[in-house]
Order: C-alpha cells, then structure tokens, then sequence
C-alpha cells in the first residue's frame, strides 16, 4: 500500500498543516479585497501571503541555500522541508523522488521589474524545479505535473504509481502556486471572479476567488508505525472531451473519474471534498457527477471559501485537510454557502457535522477538460512498520508501439519514413492540416503547441497507402511531456498586460497558457475520455518517458497511450516525437 507518513501546510493562515486545520475549524480566512493591486485597475479577492512573509520566513527557517531562490522556489522548499523534518526522511537519498505540481510556476518573471536578481531562465518550470532540487539537496530530478486545477492531485495519484512500479521508497509531493497580475488578469478576462468571498454550490455564486499556498504530502511504501494510517484506495483522471475551458454539461469527465475511483460503497464514505469553485457551471457540474455516482447522500464540502482556489497546490492542500477533519471526527463546513442553488441534491452545510467514518473522496476538476477523483483511508495499522512491496515490475502493463510520427520544421516521419507534405506557403503545421484533415477549423484558434498536438494525432491515425487507419479507443490516455510547456502562449499572453495604458488582456490568449490545453484539444478531436496529462522535463529523456507512459497505462481501463514528447517554441521550432501504443495486461 502507498501510505501518506508527513504533510505540511503553508499558507497565509499559517505555516504548518495543525496551524491551518485549526484556523479552519474557527471559520477564519484570509480571503480580502485587493484594490491597486500590483496596479490592476479591477480590484479581485484573494487570499495572499503579506509582503515580504515568505522571504523572512525562508530566511528564519533555511537560510543560504547557494543561490537566489524566487518568492515561488522558496515556499516550495520551505513547506517541503518541514515535511521531510516531520517524516525524518533524508531528502538526498537516491530512493526518495520529488514530484512537484504546479499550473504557473514563476510566471511572473515575464515581467522584467519581478524579482529583477532571479534569472529569466527560471521562468522555465523545469530549470525552476531543478533549483528547488538543488537547494533541497535532492539526488533526483524531479517529475513535474502541470496539469491545470487538477495538478495537486494527479501528482499524489502519479507517486503513488511510482511507489508500485519500485522506483522509490519515498516520494515528496508538493504543489504550489503563488498569485500575479499575470493570473489574476487572466481569470478577470474570463469574468470568473467574484467581488466578495466565494459561495460555493450557494444559489448567489457569482464566481471564484483565487489563494496562494505550497502543500506537502510524503508518500511511502512503509507503513508509519502509528497506530492508525492513511492510505490510497483507487484514483483516476478522466477527460470530459467537451470543451477547453468550460465543463461538461452531465459532469462526464468527473463521473466517470468518481466511478472509476470506487464509489460504490456510499455509506462507508465520510465525506466529498469537492472542487467547490463557486463559479456557476462548475459547481452544477460537479452536482451532477455526483448525483450520477450514487454520492447524493454522501456529505459535500468546499474549502475555496477559506482559501480561494490555490490552483496546483489545491489536491495537496484540501487531502490534507480532508484527512485532518476525519482524525478529528469531523465533515469540515463549506464556508460561504448559505442557500441550495444547483440543480442536483447535494448534502452540503455551512456548519461542521461529526463523522465516524474513516474515508472520503477528494475530486478536482480543470481547464483542458481534465477531472480527478482520489479515494483515501485511515486503517488500522497491522503491519508494524514493515515495508510492503509495490507491484511487482513483472506485473505492469507493457506498452507495444503501433505507430510512431516525428514532426519538425525539416522534416516529418511516419514509422521512420518521410512523408512529403505539400507546404508552398505558411507554416508547416498548417500543411499538415490541410492536406491531412481542412475539417476541423477550431484548428486555426489553437496555439502552437495544441496545433502541433492536433498533427501528430492526425498523422498517427489517418492512414496512408501503405498505413491503415487507426482510431482511438474511448478510454485511451493521452500524455505529453515538453521543456517549454505553454511558454509561447505565455509570452503572448503577458504583452496584453504588460503596459498600463495598453491594457487588453485576452481570454483566447489566456486560455492556452496551461500546456495540458493540448491533451485537451486531441481528447475533444477523437473524443476520447481517458487520464490526460502534460509533464514539464528539460529534455526527451527516454526512461523518464517510459515511467510517465508506463504510469498512464497503469489506470486499470487504458487500452491505448497517446504520448511522447511535444515541445514548441515558436513556428520554426518545435518537435514532437509521439507514438501510440497498445497496453498489453497480464494475467
């Protein structure tokens, strides 16, 4: 069994997890108006650090770590840290990964007057991930998950894969994200936020407030010798396959993630900690999801309405919540909601409620159509400490490829032959297009990377005259890994902000600065609803791919994997090396 042996919590409620879980209990937040801030002409709601109080706690509490560490490395390290102090695990050791989630990283170093001493390099997650390595003092690279609003917990769901294929005996989840005028313009453009607290699943929801926190959950494969212990009863992403930025109207995505979790057993369930973002159509959705998974009866919370939607580090931070509340006997209260307002019957209160019960869902859902539901137990402890074996590597899944395209500006193969494209004019991927699909016009709204995702899906299931045609199975997995992720979108997205009297920030830019938009755009294309996911790694390192690959095949229901690397920079360079592959299962 995978089980959780140390978490910790920092936020602007407080710098450890029992700091933060009795802050909850006492109803306190620190949701409050922001007006001039970073100098937005719209003031929003956020739950923010104060100036200054994570460089001065970083500073109390490190120290010297070898070099400048920007606001975001260094609450990634601190939280991390104490974790690792609490579980009294060596960091350094070649057995204990780092898997980090985040949606945006150090994002605000596009703008040049942000933490001016920080390199620009940086603004890469990757090389972000290795300085946050380094002063850590870690042997191993570490994995990094961006994967939207779902990051936090598809990370915990993807160490606990790496805890059974044998890769480590230890594993440092942490998901962190600090708020900017990069992000917060970004949600104004798309007006989700509303001007006071949030009200999740409340009739009155108007939209989201945003937070900042790093979370920290250690996974083992050895059970801590206390008498109780936390452990992973099933988890599962799934993709709605409707849209990039808006729900699926029956909540498909997160049903079939729900599902998928087990969830069938509603009486032995405590509680759902829902996504609760308490903009309209998420919060309906998730009632739906909920009501068509049998949970209408169990208890909902939301716990936006204290933090605000911390983004990457929200699956982190409300699991460890969630498991505080049952070792203390109690459903946490969904702060905000006053009066039913979804169309769904959901068990949901504004006044904490007792439990005896030792399980709860957690369920996260984000942009790119991406869902995720993770079961957790708190069990008795028999095992008394010993180490139990993950799953043998004779017993994973193996991966065969059927297909394999290569595209660059110089060049694009099919299963190592050259394909001639017709490109007279414009850009490469656009011949592609035209000569392989001109059926799809949503294809000239993408960004560089979702257009260079779509190709290579076209390439890899039209047929040729030699090649026949292969279409892609409902529950096939869909996984990219790039160094520069969203980076060009980025950029595109930062100059309608970057001037005070040019000031236009755009939702169709907007949209397309999460790189995980690209499994998106391919699930919707060839409506497919299994796990999507998008890694951030510094280069096409092979085994790194075959475990992020091997880890999506390990979803019980994966038939295929779509997957490789995928990496754009702009119109004259990117390549992707992307294959798909047959999951083959033993016995």
């Amino acid at each position: 069994m995978t089980h959780c042996i140390a978490h910790n919590i920092s936020s602007p409620l407080g710098w450890t997890s029992e700091e933060n879980f009795a802050a909850v209990l006492q109803g306190r937040t620190k949701l409050t108006t922001h007006k001039g801030k970073w100098a937005l002409p719209q003031s929003f709601v956020a739950s923010l650090f104060d100036d200054n109080a994570v460089e001065e706690r970083f500073n109390s509490h490190v120290g010297d770590v070898g070099l400048a560490l920007s606001r975001f490395e260094m609450l990634v390290v601190l939280s991390v840290k104490q974790a690792a102090e609490q579980a009294q695990i060596n960091l350094s050791s070649s057995d204990v990964g780092i898997v980090l989630a985040t949606t945006k990283g150090n994002v605000e170093l596009l703008s040049p007057t942000n933490q001016p001493h920080i390199p620009r390099q940086r603004t890469l997650i990757a090389p972000s991930a290795a300085a946050i390595a380094h002063a850590l003092g870690s042997a191993n690279t570490p994995h990094v998950v961006c994967n939207a609003c779902i990051s936090g917990a598809h990370a915990l769901l993807f160490a606990h894969r790496l805890l059974e294929m044998g890769q480590y005996r230890q594993v440092v989840v942490c998901g962190c994200d600090v708020q900017s005028p990069f992000i917060v313009s970004g949600f104004q453009s798309f007006k989700a936020f509303s001007q006071a607290p949030c009200k999740p699943f409340d009739l009155y929801r108007d939209g989201l407030n945003l937070g900042e926190t790093a979370a920290t959950m250690i996974l083992s494969t050895t059970e801590p010798t206390t008498q109780r212990a936390w452990h992973i009863v099933g988890g599962a992403v799934r993709n709605d396959a409707y849209h990039i930025s808006s729900p699926s109207k029956k909540g498909e995505g997160c049903y079939r993630a729900l599902v998928a979790t087990g969830v069938n057993d509603a009486e032995n369930i405590a509680f759902v900690s829902a996504h609760g973002t308490a903009t309209p159509y998420n919060d309906e959705m998730e009632a739906k999801a909920l009501h068509r998974a049998g949970l209408s009866a169990v208890p909902v919370n939301a716990l936006k309405g204290i933090y605000g939607h911390t983004m990457g580090a929200a699956g982190v931070l409300e699991t460890v919540l969630s498991m505080m509340s049952i070792e203390d006997g109690t459903v946490l209260p969904t702060i905000g909601f006053s009066e039913f307002g979804v169309s769904k019957p959901l068990l949901i209160s504004a006044q904490a409620q007792p439990t005896s019960k030792r399980s709860f869902v957690k369920m996260l859902s984000g942009f790119g159509g991406c869902n995720v539901a993770m079961r957790w137990q708190w069990g008795e402890n028999t095992a008394n400490g010993n180490e139990t074996q993950g799953q043998s590597k004779a017993l994973l899944p193996a991966l065969t490829p059927l297909r394999r395209v290569q595209i660059t500006p110089q060049e694009v193969q099919i299963d190592g032959q050259t394909l001639a494209i017709d490109n007279p004019n414009g850009t490469l991927l656009t011949a592609i297009y035209k000569q392989w699909a001109n059926d799809y016009p949503k294809f000239y709204k993408m960004d560089g990377l979702s257009r260079l995702a779509f190709a290579a899906g076209e390439l890899l299931t039209k047929g040729t005259e030699g090649l026949p045609s292969m279409a892609l199975d409902d529950s096939a997995a869909i996984v990219f890994v790039g160094n520069s992720g969203s980076l060009a979108s980025d950029i595109k997205y930062q100059g309608t902000i970057q001037q005070a009297d040019n000031f236009f920030p755009s939702p169709a830019h907007f949209v397309y600065t999460l790189p995980n938009i690209a499994t998106g755009e391919l699930a919707i294309r060839h409506n497919v609803h299994g796990e999507t996911a998008f890694f951030i790694a510094s280069q096409p390192h092979e085994a790194q791919m075959g475990t992020l690959l091997q880890s999506a095949a390990m979803d019980g229901e994966a038939k295929q994997v779509v997957g490789g690397w995928l990496e754009y920079e702009d119109d004259t360079h990117f390549e992707a090396q992307i294959a798909l592959y047959h999951v083959e299962r033993g016995a």
